[in-house]
């Protein structure tokens, strides 16, 4: 048998292995811990996963049975058609970005049509901030987004926040934004209006660990009586810590490292974008590494919120009735990253009737709800007398 014709039938067939393998080990717990978990705000429904695990099925048999008929072609093929395959290839490729690139320049989109790029612009150390000192109607049906002279969202576009008054500090993604409702609806204005103390809210959606720290941080150092520093975390958290698309922080000697956007040629491509900080997927080793970032980003926001004098609290929002710890999902997560530290957290069930219709997002039942919990788990001289 000619050498390329046996490389060619091995090549395939063990690729097509390779995809039967992956179908197989694909089972729920798997999908769960590598793609649902650290990857959806929303998790996909629960044909999903037999979806997925078709396609790996039937590419790998697919390649399997079309390894010996690609063996014999290649037998018999020319170094003119290998280069003419290699030549289509590219074509292939370069054509992918192109469309990619549809719509000019600017953000891709994939990430287009988000609140945050729409009433925000990039930063370069958070990677995108809200336009500070102006409303914004965005969404169906229009939510009012204004944005105070500190680049928060607050209850006016006038004005800022009084670096005198005792203040909580809220950070986070889009649930202490308050995506998709009105400012007054949210759980940092219902904490303003239970507990009498000032809020600032640097929450913006789709922030990771590390872009909530640094807002954290840096509100922080601005205010002469922080209290308290209320920051959400969501699993999803786990894949936007490790997108390079924007600033981040890494961890290198056991100390964490403020890094720029990945550059070059390839860090520009839009397919390389797609694969390596959109694709719903973390390895064993990517979910290992990003979980040692994520708890060391936690414990300095703990940390440097006690500098400052601020009493810190993580707040971990989870869609369904109200259930047992380890009844959780995410309990896996949340005892590697809170539970073990002993960092102080509240676990907030959310049921499915007290989010946005259509959306996902905690609605004004939810943020009531979420309000409720962190009020209960303050330390209690912040908490007035009701």
């Amino acid at each position: 048998m000619p050498v390329r014709k046996a490389a060619t039938i091995l090549v395939c067939a063990g690729c097509g292995a390779a995809l039967l393998l992956a179908a197989w080990g694909m089972d729920a717990g798997w999908f769960e811990r590598h793609v649902l978990l650290p990857c959806y705000y929303h998790p996909p429904s629960p044909g999903a996963l037999r979806g997925v695990r078709a396609v790996f099925a039937a590419g790998g048999l697919l390649l399997i049975a079309v390894a010996w008929p690609l063996g014999r072609a290649a037998a018999h093929g020319t170094a003119a058609g290998a280069a003419r395959i290699a030549l289509a290839v590219v074509l292939a490729l370069a054509a992918s970005e192109w469309i990619l690139r549809l719509g000019g320049r600017g953000q891709p989109f994939w990430r287009r049509d988000k609140v945050e790029f729409n009433i925000g612009r990039v930063d370069p150390r958070y990677g995108w901030v809200l336009l500070p000192s102006r409303t914004t109607a965005f969404g169906a049906p229009p939510v009012r987004y204004a944005v105070d002279a500190w680049g928060d969202r607050a209850r006016s576009d006038r004005g800022s926040p009084d670096p005198a008054r005792p203040t909580i500090v809220v950070s986070g993604e889009s649930d202490a934004a308050g995506h998709a409702i009105e400012y007054e609806q949210t759980f940092p204005a219902l904490l303003e209006g239970d507990l009498g103390l000032q809020v600032v809210n640097v929450a913006a959606g789709g922030y990771g660990t590390d872009q909530a720290f640094l807002r954290l941080d840096d509100a922080l150092a601005r205010l002469r009586r922080p209290v308290a520093a209320v920051t959400t975390f969501l699993p999803v958290m786990l894949q936007r810590n490790l997108q390079d698309y924007r600033p981040l922080l890494v961890l290198r000697g056991g100390a964490l490292e403020l890094v720029p956007p990945a550059d070059g040629f390839f860090a520009r491509l839009r397919l390389r974008d797609l694969l390596v900080n959109e694709l719903p997927w973390l390895s064993e080793s990517r979910l290992r590494e990003s979980l040692q970032l994520t708890s060391a980003i936690l414990r300095e926001t703990a940390r440097r919120s006690r500098q400052h004098g601020a009493a810190p609290l993580f707040v971990v929002p989870s869609v369904g009735p109200p259930r047992p710890f380890e009844a959780h999902r995410e309990a896996w997560i949340l005892r590697e990253l809170f539970v073990e530290p002993r960092l102080h957290f509240v676990l907030v069930d959310l049921p499915p009737d007290e989010l946005v219709a259509g959306d996902g997002h905690p609605g004004p039942g939810g943020h009531r709800r979420l309000a409720d919990a962190i009020e209960a788990a303050l330390p209690r001289p912040l908490v007035r007398a009701q």
